[in-house]
């Protein structure tokens, strides 16, 4: 019995070390739809839901890496037709994973929420996907903080905990609120409107995240890494800025 709860208690660590942050963050987002508040069944669903497509997510992102070559043939006959600059292949790679997560989220919250009746006022759009987007970071937290447990990098793992709560969480809540943003503006538009809007929400949020991971790959020292967090950090008082734009969106009069 002791040696099970031995086995368990790095697992404990690593899920409160990855989940409490996501919740922190939610409680957060949620008080910014605080007078007309979604049903807590389905924010849950939505927040397991995103801690469960990574999963999903890992093999197509390991199907980029073995299919990186073809991709990258593909890529550099494109920027030759167009007369552009070739991309590397960690950046094509980077951004690829980038594309494969936002759009996984959205898929996710579009199964789940957008079909549900409860979605009725452009902020919801927003807040399921946030909260969509704090589930999978959950999740990642929680696998990053089991690799370092696994490593026995204890240090590296408390670094690595507040650096994630500090950048890696906001860039996924950054993207996905931008998606969540161009749906809600797009609310009460036409059909075709709606499809232009999620996929240029989805493209942005794909090249902003793509951005984040590679400045992050680039950066060198503590410094110049918080410095590419302040600036997700003023993208969240961005994003505060255009919720109180979103919920002034009405329906237009017949």
């Amino acid at each position: 019995m002791a040696e099970t709860i031995l086995n368990w208690e790095p697992v404990a660590i690593a899920v409160l070390g990855g989940v409490i942050p996501s919740l922190v963050w939610l409680w957060f987002w949620l008080k910014q739809d605080k007078h007309y508040p979604e049903p807590t069944g389905l924010i849950a669903l939505s927040f397991f839901a995103g801690m469960a497509i990574v999963y999903f997510v890992l093999p197509l992102q390991k199907l980029v890496v073995a299919s990186i070559a073809p991709i990258m043939n593909v890529a550099d006959l494109l920027a030759q037709k167009f007369s552009l600059i070739p991309a590397s292949e960690q950046t094509i790679k980077i951004t690829l994973w980038a594309f494969i997560e936002e759009f996984a989220k959205y898929t996710t919250v579009f199964l789940i929420a957008f079909k549900s009746k409860h979605f009725d006022e452009p902020i919801d759009a927003v807040v399921y996907l946030i909260t969509a987007a704090l589930g999978f970071a959950a999740m990642e937290n929680t696998l990053y903080i089991l690799k370092d447990i696994a490593d026995k990098e204890t240090l590296e793992m408390l670094v690595n905990g507040n650096m994630r709560f500090i950048g890696a969480t906001i860039v996924h809540i950054v993207s996905s609120a931008i998606v969540g943003i161009a749906i809600a503006f797009s609310f009460y538009a036409p059909r075709f409107i709606k499809f232009i809007a999620v996929a240029i929400g989805i493209l942005v949020a794909s090249m902003l995240h793509a951005y984040f991971n590679l400045s992050i790959m680039d950066s060198d020292g503590t410094l110049n890494t918080l410095i590419v967090f302040s600036k997700f950090w003023a993208a969240i008082i961005g994003i505060i800025i255009l919720l109180a734009l979103v919920k002034r969106v009405s329906q237009p009069a017949n």
